[in-house]
């Protein structure tokens, strides 16, 4: 259970556009995700072997959108899964970050996501409520 908090932190916006904050496995009551760039043990397997990821490290970006190469084989290719699974767009998500601050799309996503009835999180993957599970059509 997580409700919503007063300010996102940045923190929680990953490379490839993903709002960590926002997502199922950040939500999850028993060892939640930190979130993409935060150092832990409780990250996921997915979040610790992220090509995405290993990617910026080699280069002079925090995230995708403000890459040369963008958008790449990677994101596209992670952009095509999430459109499938969640009908949500990360590379749409990551180009925010070219004509949005990031201070911006954190307050955006807070009222976007938020639930309306109780103040929870509204998760990208299920579209759920983290708190009082009403389902969302997003």
């Amino acid at each position: 259970m997580m409700k919503m908090p007063e300010t996102i932190d940045t923190i929680m916006f990953a490379p490839c556009g993903m709002n960590c904050k926002l997502c199922i496995k950040h939500l999850s009551e028993t060892n939640p995700c930190p979130g993409c760039l935060i150092d832990s043990p409780n990250k996921t397997k997915n979040a610790l072997k992220c090509k995405i990821k290993k990617c910026l490290e080699t280069k002079r970006v925090k995230y995708c959108g403000r890459c040369s190469e963008f958008p790449c084989k990677l994101i596209k290719k992670q952009d095509k899964n999430y459109k499938k699974r969640y009908n949500f767009s990360t590379l749409d998500n990551a180009k925010r970050i070219t004509y949005t601050g990031i201070n911006k799309i954190m307050l955006e996503d807070k009222s976007n996501w938020q639930c309306e009835s109780c103040g929870g999180i509204i998760s990208i993957q299920e579209n759920v409520c983290s708190e009082c599970g009403l389902k969302y059509e997003k």
